[in-house]
């Protein structure tokens, strides 16, 4: 019956495969460590930076539309891309 050879049986179809166990490795728990402090010399403020026009005209209307109301500008779609972009970039 080499024809059937790697095909599931019907008992394995129905109840399912026998995995064998695999043995598992016991592994020691992990001490947690508090992370070290820095110094505020070496600690730097995120800075919001301004985005420059370039990276606002890969933006679509609709993505600067988005923007703009998350930092409270109101557009007006209608009008062009560009017109859009020098709106946000200068209220930004």
């Amino acid at each position: 019956m080499s024809f059937f050879k790697g095909w599931p049986t019907l008992t394995e179809i129905f109840f399912g495969k026998e995995e064998k166990k695999k043995a598992v490795k016991k592994v020691a728990p992990k001490i947690a460590t508090k992370p070290k402090a820095t110094p505020k010399s070496m600690a730097k403020p995120k800075v919001d930076k301004k985005p420059t026009k370039k990276e606002l005209s890969k933006l679509t209307k609709i993505q600067l539309e988005e923007l703009g109301r998350q930092k409270g500008i109101e557009l007006d779609r209608r009008l062009s891309k560009d017109k859009l972009v020098a709106q946000v970039h200068k209220k930004l």
